[in-house]
């Protein structure tokens, strides 16, 4: 509806333009005739008045200050659609983002891994001495036993996760999602510390009710997850998270048993799971080392620490993260009742980039639509001046509006094909359609030859710019100044005073 709304407006702005025109025209001759009626006879001592009169109405007319000024204003006004096309952009932009975040609740949120940890409940015993008041007011003591249930949480000795990123898309009507499956693979080993040292009032160890909790941001996703292999035992894990741990509030666990009398568990499985756009995973271990697989091309490297190493190809890449304990700020083991740490302040990852962001592009091609529309202008006016011809105010309007509407064409377009290939399309009728123009308006060929060349120019320009984010500014600089040198040395040689000539084989108004 928006995109019929602007096209109504155009054309309303348009028609509106050559009413007022037309109707003023009207005027103008209504006027004129009216001054053809007087009476010839004038007195001597008026002539040579009326003269210099009619002198500075024709100085007035072909001013090229007067004429600037006008095409100066037509320009400021042919720039009202383009605010419209840019919230017609936005509305679309804000779509798209709602069909993105649609796609992801159901197929799966941007992924947050964090863990492993063991978790082994303890009891702490203490005496306590509670004093009360008999009915007589006497003081008595009672010496009471007091025992609290907390848990120690450890974290793994050695880690290593490997990550395999499967990416594809997902439709929803003209919009696509990025999206991946991630198939990720966990081992590593805990040591079991000497627990009586970390409490000073340990009554007992409660091994045989300890558990491994592993923590994902959106475990609705999980497709396939394997049995924990812990040293000789297995575990099937049981949804939730029993401890309540910062930055692991969602997630699964698998209880196990501990012997006393080992001190080194080993470990691993797997599971897979989808996401959207990146992943996420914290580094847990002593010593944590992550590898990242994908056939994805455009990766981006976030999070709090950078990988290693790393290899981007035209088959994908691969990155891998070696990060020591020292790296965080919480042990490897302490008392979750006593001390909290939030557990997912170092997270590391990945972003699945799409170096084509659709709605970004139009807009920042829409930023440069006022350079486009006054370069286009400017060059209408150096062609005036040194073809010795003048385009019509209207036509300037018309050549204007064409321009504007090559956003909302390339808008329209690009939903529907390659960025590129909307580009190509958009561009060319928009070229091609002003250079018909012009050679019908003032029948010289050479004159549309040039204004051709020019937009084909300006508008090859445009998409080197916005492929070319990081030096958009220097080209962008370098055009205007390019433009100002040329429009110096065709002025060169002008004259205050000098009007504007027209000649017979070019359109000018009456």
């Amino acid at each position: 509806m928006s995109e019929i709304f602007l096209l109504i407006v155009l054309v309303i702005f348009a028609s509106a333009l050559v009413g007022l025109y037309v109707v003023g025209k009207w005027i103008y001759m209504k006027l004129q005739n009216q001054d053809t009626e007087v009476s010839d006879e004038v007195p001597d001592g008026l002539e040579n008045t009326l003269e210099g009169v009619e002198m500075n109405k024709i100085d007035f007319k072909n001013s090229l200050v007067v004429r600037f000024a006008m095409i100066g204003l037509i320009a400021l006004a042919v720039l009202i659609p383009l605010g419209n096309i840019r919230s017609i952009v936005k509305e679309r932009s804000h779509l798209y983002d709602s069909v993105l975040s649609n796609i992801a609740s159901q197929w799966g949120q941007p992924q947050k891994i964090v863990g492993p940890a063991l978790v082994i409940p303890i009891v702490e015993k203490y005496d306590t001495i509670e004093t009360s008041k008999t009915a007589k007011g006497e003081t008595k003591s009672i010496n009471k036993v007091v025992r609290k249930n907390k848990n120690i949480i450890l974290l793994p000795k050695q880690l290593k996760t490997q990550i395999g990123l499967k990416e594809h898309y997902r439709y929803r009507g003209i919009y696509k999602s990025l999206v991946y499956g991630a198939s990720i693979g966990i081992q590593g080993a805990f040591e079991i510390p000497d627990i009586a040292k970390m409490s000073d009032h340990l009554e007992s160890v409660r091994y045989d009710k300890a558990y491994v909790i592993m923590s994902l941001s959106d475990t609705k996703t999980i497709g396939k997850v394997s049995a924990l292999s812990f040293a000789d035992q297995s575990s099937v894990f049981e949804p939730g998270v029993p401890v309540s741990l910062k930055g692991m509030s969602s997630g699964f666990h698998a209880p196990l048993r501990i012997d006393q009398n080992v001190t080194s568990y080993p470990f691993h499985f797997q599971l897979h799971a989808n996401g959207s756009s990146t992943i996420r995973f914290s580094a847990f271990g002593e010593q944590s080392v992550i590898d990242v697989n994908s056939t994805w091309q455009h990766p981006s490297f976030q999070g709090d620490i950078l990988p290693t190493s790393r290899t981007i190809t035209s088959q994908g890449f691969h990155a891998k993260w070696v990060i020591p304990s020292l790296a965080r700020s919480f042990p490897q083991a302490w008392i979750h009742e006593d001390r909290s740490y939030a557990l997912n302040q170092l997270l590391t990852g990945v972003d699945l980039f799409e170096p084509i962001a659709l709605y970004s592009l139009i807009t920042r091609s829409i930023k440069y639509g006022v350079l486009f529309i006054l370069l286009t202008f400017l060059t209408f006016s150096i062609f005036e001046l040194t073809q010795k011809g003048k385009l019509h105010y209207v036509q300037y309007v018309l050549v204007g509006l064409s321009l504007g509407l090559f956003f909302l064409l390339l808008l329209s377009l690009s939903e529907h094909m390659t960025f590129l290939g909307a580009y190509l399309i958009a561009s060319a009728i928009t070229v091609i359609s002003i250079s018909l123009y012009v050679w019908f308006a003032n029948r010289n060929l050479r004159h549309a030859g040039m204004i051709f060349l020019l937009l084909a120019a300006l508008y090859a320009i445009l998409y080197s710019l916005l492929q070319m984010e990081d030096y958009a500014l220097l080209m962008g600089t370098g055009l205007l100044l390019f433009v100002l040198l040329v429009l110096m040395w065709i002025t060169r040689n002008m004259r205050a005073g000098a009007g504007l000539p027209t000649s017979p084989d070019i359109h000018t108004e009456s």
